[in-house]
C-alpha cells in the first residue's frame, strides 16, 4: 500500500520553496483534508476529493521528510511503535 512519488519533483520542489514554506504549505492541505474528510462525514462530500487532497497531503510530508533530513529508518521505527500500540488498543477493546 505505498505510493509511489517521483522522489526528484519532491526534492526540486522543496528546495525551491524551503522549509518555512512548506510547513505552511503541509498545515493548509493537512486542513483541506480535515474539511473534506468531515464533508463526507456529513454526506456532503465524496471520495474523489478526499483522495485528491491526501495526495496533496502525501506529497507536502514527502517534501517536509526531505527538508528535515529525517531518516527513513527511524521514521518507520516510530510507524511500528504507533501501529502496535493502536492494534494493542484494539485487542484491549474486543476483551
Amino acid at each position: 500500500m505505498v505510493i509511489k512519488i517521483d522522489d526528484e519533483k519532491v526534492k526540486k520542489i522543496a528546495d525551491y520553496y524551503g522549509l518555512k514554506n512548506q510547513l505552511k504549505q503541509l498545515v493548509e492541505e493537512c486542513s483541506e483534508l480535515s474539511v473534506e474528510a468531515l464533508h463526507y462525514t456529513r454526506e456532503r462530500g465524496g471520495t474523489e476529493r478526499i483522495s485528491e487532497e491526501i495526495v496533496d497531503v502525501l506529497i507536502m510530508i514527502q517534501q517536509i521528510i526531505y527538508l528535515l533530513k529525517n531518516d527513513t529508518e527511524k521514521l518507520e521505527k516510530y510507524a511500528d511503535f504507533k501501529l502496535d500500540r493502536q492494534l494493542g488498543r484494539i485487542e484491549r477493546e474486543q476483551k
